[in-house]
């Protein structure tokens, strides 16, 4: 079977920013995570536990979208062995001992998702609490979803606005588990924009003491 499709998926797990720290089991996460969350829900066959040997893992019995063609591929295997996809089968593929093993049950393997638009510090919370409420709690609220954001099969996201560069490097570093973060900072808005987060005494002032609205 060609690799052609499921190369994607290889790009994507080794993207890399200035300054960012290497993970070289994400791409391992996007196929599991996919294996798991999607197609059918019977159970799978009980599985071996990691071993200390290659650091290579098998998915067996799954069958692969890749997010080229509109069909999904026969059952197949798809061996994973550091941050690289190493063979991808229609037949069985040996392995050593110390081989992770996933049996899919004929569920659907695909590339994790990217979420081109995300805020990953303003989804828990309301507006009032995150301009008012405790910073520390809001960057726990933050890391918990970021936990949540993975398991719901995304393994990238492109956070459009907010202060989330403390996380990013927190996810980077393995302190906290969640998808690779491409940030963008503090938002661009117009005044009174739903990125203006200032209240009425952060507004200037005339000497009498009246707000400059309206003139």
């Amino acid at each position: 079977m060609p690799h052609s499709g499921l190369t994607n998926l290889v790009r994507f797990a080794k993207m890399r920013v200035p300054g960012r720290l290497p993970r070289p089991m994400s791409m391992l996460t996007a196929l599991m995570l996919a294996t798991l969350l999607t197609g059918p829900t019977r159970p799978a066959a009980a599985q071996p536990s990691l071993g200390a040997g290659s650091g290579a893992t098998l998915f067996q019995n799954v069958r692969i979208f890749d997010g080229k063609s509109s069909t999904l591929s026969a059952v197949s295997s798809v061996l994973v062995r550091g941050n690289s996809i190493e063979r991808i089968s229609a037949s069985p593929i040996a392995v050593d001992a110390g081989t992770r093993v996933i049996d899919g049950g004929g569920r659907t393997l695909m590339p994790g998702l990217i979420d081109a638009h995300w805020h990953a510090m303003l989804i828990r919370t309301t507006p009032g609490s995150l301009v008012f409420g405790d910073v520390g709690y809001i960057n726990l609220l933050a890391g918990d979803e970021a936990k949540d954001t993975l398991m719901r099969g995304f393994t990238t996201v492109r956070d459009v606005g907010g202060p989330v560069f403390g996380l990013k490097h927190a996810i980077d570093d393995g302190s906290v588990v969640g998808p690779r973060i491409y940030p963008s900072g503090a938002m661009i808005t117009v005044t009174s924009g739903h990125g203006d987060f200032r209240q009425l005494f952060d507004l200037p002032v005339r000497s009498e003491g009246r707000p400059l609205v309206g003139s």
